[in-house]
């Protein structure tokens, strides 16, 4: 029985001896050796490229259509408007008949007129052979120097008559020319003012039509006089583009050129006047309406530009992250003038060749491993 115990504990000091010996190799071969550490990688990030342009300087104001000419149609003559002939809203050219009055009075006086014309000239004619006929007989003796200068007298006064009774006739005849009224101007008609039947005088300033002429329009919007060396400057060197946009800023509605500058800054507002005119605008820009102007004041030549979004504003300025390597690198910058979706960079922190941060900036600091995924 000795004997056998023995034998047992023999094997089990055995068995623990070699699973010590087995965990003993394990932990040198495996536990000991330290866990490699995990390869660093970036912060994935979308970059563009520095790209060099042309960009515009504008100068943006609120402006006002204003129409080149707006013309309200009044009688010259008083009488009863026997016809309107136009339509509300028609475009109408200049000479164009928009409305007659009834002319019936004025002619009847024309004749009448010229009837007292017509006698006057035949008593002018006789007393001019009157006179030629004692011209001749003075020189005979057969009548007197007092009779001669008393018939030429009577023709002078003749004479007078008849060139009153001739203006006399004249002006009747332009008043019954008045009593067809037409367009002075190319332009489009409102809405009719005065009915058909009416009596309308010319003392009567309410008018019968407006007429406006739309094309070409001009604006008028103002800026302030700190831009006057700028915009003097740009009319030096030729015309000046002026755009108009809708209320919006979406919609182009014409494009035009400077045309004048007032000749005095308002003080009240230290602005000064801009009217720009635009050719061929067509209905798109119509009298009285609002719109945004933006006066290209210059042009900036092969300036490095970033997208908008890349810009960000910090207690230092503004500033961007450029991929240097497989790191962000922060740049000071000033930014300038935008157009669309990128801005000018006025200063010399940026090159054609850097990559700017446009999405995954928000997570990065100077000097952070970026990966740059998407371009």
């Amino acid at each position: 029985m000795m004997e056998s115990r023995r034998r047992k504990f023999g094997l089990v000091v055995g068995v623990v001896v070699v699973l010590l010996v087995a965990i003993g190799v394990w932990f040198f071969l495996f536990a000991a050796k330290p866990k490699p550490k995990p390869p660093v990688t970036g912060e994935p990030v979308a970059a563009v490229a520095v790209k060099l342009q042309d960009v515009p300087v504008y100068i943006d104001a609120l402006g006002t259509v204003t129409p080149t000419r707006s013309v309200t149609v009044v009688s010259q003559v008083s009488g009863i408007l026997s016809t309107v002939e136009f339509k509300e809203g028609q475009h109408v050219r200049s000479g164009q008949v928009i409305a007659r009055i009834d002319d019936r009075t004025l002619k009847a006086q024309l004749a009448q007129a010229k009837g007292v014309l017509a006698h006057d000239q035949a008593v002018l004619s006789n007393a001019q052979r009157d006179l030629a006929r004692f011209r001749e007989l003075i020189k005979i003796g057969s009548t007197s120097q007092q009779i001669l200068d008393t018939q030429a007298s009577l023709v002078q006064q003749q004479q007078g008559t008849v060139a009153s009774d001739l203006g006399s006739a004249q002006n009747l005849e332009v008043q019954v020319g008045y009593c067809t009224i037409t367009s002075p101007i190319n332009g489009v008609v409102g809405l009719r003012l005065v009915d058909p039947g009416n009596y309308v005088t010319s003392a009567s300033t309410t008018g019968i039509a407006v007429i406006t002429q739309l094309d070409p329009a001009t604006v008028v919007f103002s800026v302030p006089e700190d831009d006057l060396g700028t915009i003097n400057q740009s009319m030096s060197r030729g015309a000046v583009t002026v755009l108009a946009y809708d209320r919006n800023k979406n919609a182009l509605l014409a494009t035009g050129s400077l045309l004048a500058l007032d000749n005095q800054v308002d003080v009240s507002t230290g602005t000064i006047k801009v009217k720009a005119q635009f050719d061929g605008s067509g209905n798109k820009l119509f009298p009285n309406q609002f719109v945004n102007a933006r006066l290209e004041a210059d042009i900036l030549k092969q300036t490095p530009v970033v997208p908008t979004m890349a810009i960000q504003h910090g207690s230092k300025g503004d500033f961007v992250l450029v991929v240097v390597g497989d790191k962000a690198s922060l740049r000071i910058i000033k930014a300038g003038p935008s157009m669309g979706d990128v801005t000018a960079i006025l200063d010399n922190g940026l090159k054609a060749t850097d990559q700017v941060i446009t999405e995954g900036a928000d997570k990065l600091d100077d000097g952070s491993p970026v990966k740059v995924v998407a371009q």
